[in-house]
This record gives C-alpha cells, structure tokens and sequence, in this order.
C-alpha cells in the first residue's frame, strides 16, 4: 500500500464537499481579525485559512471533533487552543511555528506535540469530521469479515482505495467521490467493530454498500 500523499488543504475541502469553496461556508475576515486582535498570540496561517474556507460548515467544524468559534480562542501560554475532542477528554493547540499539540488537562498542561503540522493536521481533522459524521451516510463492514490482515488489504485493492490519511491509530481511503473508508488500527491491526464506510451521496452509498457488502448503519 502507498503512503498517503496531502494536497493542499483547499483541495482537500473542496473535495470533501464535492465542489469549491464558497464565500458563503466561511466566516468573513474581519470576524477572524477582530478574534485575532484581542488574542495574546498570533494565528496561524493555516488556521486562519480553515475558518476562512469553511468556518461556517457544521458538519466540518463540529460533525466530531468541536473547533472553537473564533470568539473563544484562547490562548494556553504561547499555545493557541482550537479544538476539542468530541467527549472532552484532550484538546489541540498550536503556536506561532504552526505546530500542534495535545494536553488531556487543560488546567495543567503537559503538552505532546503531534506528529504533523498544523496543515497536514488539518487536513486529517477534515477527513475523520466528514467519516465520523459530517456525512450523511454510513455503512460498516465487520472484523470478522477478515480472517487476516491480507484479507483487509485486498478488499481495499479491489475497491481501488487511495490513502489520504494514516496517523496516530486511524487510516481513510478515499473511495470515489465523496465517499470514504475508514477504520482504527492497533498497530496495523483492524481494530473492533470493523471497516467503515462514508458518504455524501446516497445512491453511490448504496451502491457501494450492495458491491462490497457493508451493512448501512442508519
């Protein structure tokens, strides 16, 4: 299997919404300004762009993981904090380098820094919102479905996956348009319950639902 490779972030959103950007999915740059201003530390590029892009999209800002609206940045010391896991339990800063880090205590950081980049991070964060939710249609494929871990890699060939994202447990393969797979892995190994698969489009979902044997999950 090939490494994954990262567009660029605006390609990769365009992607995930099967079309352009457009004014009316991003906050307007003189909110990001003003939140900006009265912040003690500076906002990334990469971040300042992911709000402007998208900002107003629901399903990429809070469909899992919950972005915080520009007004409640808050920054932790020299750290920008703008995102929170979705049963609160760690969140994710970054700096003025744009890289990222993760604490599981807010009131007394240890701070881990990730393995990426503040873009490549977002990228991923983009992805995992539209599989864990952002889009409306989802179907699993069951462990036991795979004997064997050349089993899984097969499917995955015959289904012609291209990876797009494979970090920190969790691997997303697009699938065609707008419709991915997904699951998480314990070093490599499928982890419990299975192989997931995503969508925007509900006759491509079922589609590939009735050709690859996964079972809708609505």
């Amino acid at each position: 299997m090939t490494a994954p490779t990262t567009p660029s972030l605006s390609d990769t959103l365009a992607w995930l919404l099967g079309r352009p950007v457009s004014p009316e999915d991003g906050l307007p740059a003189a909110e990001l300004a003003a939140a900006g201003h009265h912040l003690g530390c500076p906002v990334p590029p990469a971040l300042h762009a992911y709000y402007a892009a998208v900002g107003r999209r629901a399903e990429l800002m809070g469909g899992f993981q919950r972005f915080a609206a520009p007004q409640d940045w808050k920054c932790v010391g020299d750290r920008l904090l703008f995102l929170e896991e979705n049963q609160g339990v760690c969140w994710w800063a970054t700096d003025a380098q744009q890289r990222v880090w993760q604490t599981t205590d807010l009131d007394a950081p240890e701070w881990q820094e990730e393995s990426v980049g503040l873009e490549a991070f977002l990228h991923t964060i983009a992805y995992y919102q539209m599989a864990q939710g952002g889009y409306p249609f989802c179907g699993m494929h069951a462990c036991n479905g795979f004997s064997t871990p050349e089993e899984l890699a097969a499917l995955l060939g015959a289904m012609q996956a291209q990876a797009v994202v494979d970090m920190a447990g969790l691997r997303i393969f697009t699938v065609g348009p707008q419709a991915v797979v997904w699951y998480l892995h314990s070093e490599g190994a499928l982890a419990e319950p299975g192989l997931f698969l995503s969508a925007l489009d509900a006759d491509r979902f079922d589609a590939l639902c009735a050709q690859w044997d996964f079972d809708d999950l609505g």
